[in-house]
């Protein structure tokens, strides 16, 4: 049985319109089906979580089917609620505003294309989650978690009184470019230790932002980290310090394309545990998703997958 979980919120509100486009398609070709309408974060974690026991799979033998339609958050929560990795395949039809998921796992945005995805041609992939672990919490992400510049613009978006405006005009990312300028004027950068591998810390006395990326992208596009690989068991890190603030709208136009390593206050690692101590607590994202304010994060790769189809 296939499971579709919509975010109709996605997409500044466009995931409810698509569905009904989707749904029409999915009634003629008469694929059975169970769609379930969203109204909050947890509750799609919730619902999630309910249809993946994995005391399902031992009385059926049936892997659970799951398609996400909304954006890079919505497959977060969804990934956060899949109690049996091993027996779960995700489908996802992006309808966000930074479907940075689909640059790298090259998912069709058309409703007809995905609905063929479904079938006999589709093509699946073991893809690995990323865990961070803070306090006596864990979150896994599929794309990126970041600490700091770009999590404290998510987090200003996110509880702004414009965004609901900006997004029925279809302007949602001019509020982010809005927000993403006041917040670098203000920002306070803020010294931390950065653990690779369980190593001895490397000492960073000023830096913007540390992104943990699974993925190449993040942002909405901006390639972090241009050479991470998803199925290699390890994580890239892109981090941004040790530079004085000045500089950095200069190190941005290498963001953009790419080719920032090697620039001076970018620093780049690859590993499969990093830990991360700040000296004051930050705002912190899973996929977009801003998760609170911490100071010591620890980072792991490789130890769970999840099959994406396509």
């Amino acid at each position: 049985m296939l499971q579709i979980i919509i975010n109709p919120n996605s997409g500044s509100g466009r995931g409810r319109q698509k569905w009904q486009t989707y749904r029409r398609m999915l009634n003629l070709a008469k694929l059975t089906y169970i769609h379930h309408i969203t109204t909050s974060a947890s509750e799609l974690t919730s619902y999630t979580r309910s249809v993946t026991k994995p005391e399902l799979y031992k009385y059926t033998a049936t892997p659970n089917r799951i398609m996400v339609l909304g954006g890079d958050g919505t497959v977060n929560h969804c990934v956060n609620g899949i109690r049996d990795l091993e027996h779960t395949t995700l489908s996802y039809l992006p309808c966000g505003t930074s479907n940075d998921l689909i640059r790298t796992l090259k998912f069709p945005t058309d409703p007809y294309e995905s609905l063929h995805a479904l079938g006999k041609n589709s093509v699946s992939r073991k893809i690995d989650l990323g865990n961070v672990t803070f306090e006596s919490h864990k979150k896994r992400f599929v794309v990126s978690s970041g600490i700091g510049y770009d999590a404290a613009v998510c987090n200003e978006v996110a509880h702004s009184p414009l965004k609901s405006a900006f997004n029925k005009l279809g302007l949602g990312k001019l509020i982010y470019a809005a927000v993403a300028l006041k917040q670098f004027l203000f920002l306070q950068p803020c010294g931390c230790d950065l653990y690779v591998d369980d190593e001895e810390p490397v000492r960073f006395d000023s830096f913007l932002v540390a992104a943990f990326m699974n993925m190449r992208h993040e942002g909405g596009g901006f390639p972090f980290a241009p050479d991470a690989d998803p199925t290699d068991g390890l994580l890239d890190v892109c981090l941004i310090g040790n530079l004085p603030k000045w500089r950095v709208p200069f190190v941005l136009p290498y963001v953009i394309s790419g080719k920032h390593y090697g620039k001076p206050g970018v620093h780049h690692y690859r590993a499969s545990k990093i830990r991360i101590v700040t000296d004051r607590p930050l705002c912190t994202h899973t996929d977009g998703e801003v998760i609170g304010f911490y100071k010591d994060l620890t980072y792991e790769c490789g130890k769970e997958r999840l099959c994406f189809v396509k």
